[in-house]
C-alpha cells in the first residue's frame, strides 16, 4: 500500500511527545559570530525543511540500559555534536539596507535545538513501514518527525534544527527536520555521522568549514536580496494536491541489467552511471502513467550538481557546512522520452547535461543568479516537472548509533508535491531506493507498469 495524503501533517494521536528540551552547544571554542549566506543558501529560503530519519530496531536487545540512559546519551552526544555545527544553534538574521534590499545570515547566538522525546503507542517498527511490499512510510511515520509546520523562511524566529527521538514497541525512530536554506545533505549526512560517532565513543569528528574560501568567487560575496521577498512570503496555507508516496527499491544486480540494456542501446558509444539509467527508466515510466500527454510536449527533470570537489585551484571543501549545490534541468520531448529503446538515450540526455556542467557554467550560474535573484516557493516550481533530491552517496546506513545498521531511511512530508523523487542508498552495497510522490491516479499506474515493476526488488 503507498500513503496517501493531501496537507499539512495531522498528528497520529497514538504518537505522545513525553518531553522537549532545547539543547546548545556544548563547550564551543568558536566565538559567537555571523555567517552570511551564498546564493546557493538563498535561493532555497523560500522552500521546505530537510526532514529525513532513521527507522532501528530496538537497540536495548543486545544493549540493555534504561530508557532514560538511552535519550541521555543522545542528548549529550548532540551537544557535543552541536559543539562543532554551532551554526545549527543559532538564526537567521539579516541587516536591511536603505534601497529595501537586506543582506542574510546565520546569527550563531545558540539560541538552541528543540530535542524531543516520543513514544508511538502501539506501534510497531513493520507498521512504521507500512508492510507488506511496497515499503512507503505510513502516515504514522510523519509523526515521527519534528516542528512539521517549520519552512525555511522561518528560521529568523525558529530553530535551525529540531531532533524527535520517537519509541517504538521493538524499535526507534530518529527523525529530524533541519532548515535548508543553511545546509545541505551533504552537511546534515556529516552531522548526523558524528553525532552518531560520539554516541560509539568514537574520535571521528572531522569538524566542518564554515569559511567560504573558494576560487569560486561569488561565494565570499554578501548579497543584498530583495527583502519584501522574504518578509512577505508565506506559503503557511498552500494547499497540496492529493498524493500517493511510495518507497521503490532497485538492487545492484537489476541496476546492472538496466545499465547493460541502456548501453547496449548506445552500442557503447557513452558510459552512464546507476544513478543515471534509474533516472532515465523512473522518468519514462512516470511519463508513461500520465493520461495521454502531448507527443510534441516538453518534459522537464530536475537535478541537483554537487560543487565540493570543484573550482580549482581552491576547491570547495568535503566538509564544506552550507549549501554547495546548483540546479540542473534536463529537457525531453515526450515522443523522445518513451519511444521504444530509448532508456539508453534518456540516460544519455541526463548524463550529457551533467558533463556540460563546467565550472565555468556554475560561475556563471551563480553570478548570473546574484544579478536577479530568484527565490522560489514549493507551489511556484513549474508543474508537470520531476525533481530530483537526495543522493546515493549519503552514507545513510553508516550513521550508526551504536545500534547496528538501521532499517530504513525515510522522509517527511515537507516538500512533497506531485513528480518530487528523492533517492538513498539502499541497505545494500551498490542498491538505492527512490521515494516517489506522484498524483494518485499516476502512482496507480506505475505500480502497473510492467516495464518500471520489473526492475523493483521485492
Amino acid at each position: 500500500m503507498a500513503s496517501t495524503y493531501s496537507g499539512p501533517v495531522t498528528p497520529d494521536t497514538r504518537v505522545r511527545i513525553l518531553s522537549t528540551e532545547i539543547i546548545h552547544a556544548k563547550n564551543t571554542q568558536t566565538p559567537l559570530e555571523r555567517i552570511p549566506l551564498t546564493a546557493c543558501d538563498l535561493r532555497l529560503i523560500l522552500v521546505r525543511t530537510i526532514q529525513n530519519g532513521l527507522l532501528f530496531r530496538n537497540p536495548t536487545d543486545h544493549h540493555p540500559i534504561s530508557r532514560q540512559a538511552f535519550i541521555e546519551n543522545l542528548k549529550s552526544a548532540f551537544s557535543k555534536a552541536l559543539a562543532l555545527h554551532h551554526p545549527f544553534a543559532g538564526r537567521l538574521t539579516a541587516d536591511e539596507h536603505p534601497d529595501g534590499s537586506a543582506t542574510v545570515y546565520i546569527d550563531c547566538n545558540d539560541a538552541g535545538c528543540p530535542f524531543l522525546h516520543a513514544v508511538a503507542d502501539g506501534i510497531t517498527v513493520d507498521e512504521a513501514l507500512n508492510q507488506p511490499f511496497p515499503v512507503p512510510p505510513a502516515p504514522v511515520l510523519w509523526s515521527f518527525f519534528p516542528s512539521n509546520d517549520v519552512k525555511n523562511y522561518h528560521g529568523f524566529i525558529r530553530p535551525l534544527m529540531s531532533i524527535q527521538i520517537t519509541e517504538l514497541v521493538d524499535g526507534v525512530f530518529i527523525g529530524w527536520t533541519i532548515n535548508h536554506a543553511v545546509a545541505d545533505g551533504t552537511t546534515h549526512w556529516n552531522f548526523h555521522r558524528i553525532w552518531s560517532s560520539i554516541c560509539r565513543g568514537s574520535g571521528d569528528h572531522s569538524p566542518p568549514v564554515f569559511t567560504r574560501d573558494s576560487s569560486l568567487e561569488a561565494i565570499k560575496k554578501k548579497i543584498r536580496v530583495p527583502w519584501s521577498r522574504i518578509r512577505d512570503f508565506n506559503e503557511d496555507n498552500l494547499v497540496i494536491p492529493p498524493l500517493k508516496e511510495g518507497t521503490f527499491h532497485f538492487s545492484k544486480k537489476k541496476i546492472a541489467e538496466l545499465k547493460a540494456k541502456g548501453t547496449a542501446e548506445l552500442s557503447g558509444s557513452r558510459q552512464i552511471s546507476s544513478l543515471q539509467i534509474l533516472i532515465a527508466h523512473l522518468w519514462r515510466a512516470v511519463i508513461r502513467s500520465r493520461a495521454d500527454p502531448d507527443p510534441e510536449s516538453e518534459t522537464r527533470f530536475g537535478i541537483q550538481v554537487g560543487f565540493r570537489g570543484r573550482f580549482e585551484p581552491n576547491k570547495f571543501p568535503a566538509h564544506y557546512f552550507g549549501n554547495a549545490i546548483g540546479g540542473r534541468t534536463v529537457t525531453m520531448k515526450v515522443k523522445d522520452l518513451v519511444a521504444e529503446g530509448s532508456l539508453g538515450r534518456v540516460a544519455a540526455e541526463v548524463n550529457r547535461v551533467v558533463a556540460e556542467t563546467t565550472d565555468e557554467k556554475l560561475r556563471e550560474a551563480v553570478e548570473d543568479w546574484i544579478e536577479s535573484p530568484d527565490m522560489r516557493g514549493l507551489g511556484e516550481f513549474t508543474e508537470g516537472a520531476l525533481m530530483l533530491s537526495g543522493s546515493p552517496r549519503f552514507d545513510a546506513y553508516g550513521t550508526d548509533f551504536g545500534w547496528g545498521k538501521a532499517v530504513a531511511v525515510r522522509s517527511g512530508w515537507a516538500n512533497k508535491c506531485d513528480g518530487k523523487v528523492t533517492v538513498f542508498p539502499g541497505p545494500e552495497t551498490g542498491s538505492m531506493g527512490f521515494e516517489i510522490c506522484l498524483s494518485p491516479e499516476c502512482f496507480d499506474r506505475l505500480r502497473m507498469d510492467s516495464e518500471f515493476m520489473a526492475a523493483v526488488t521485492e
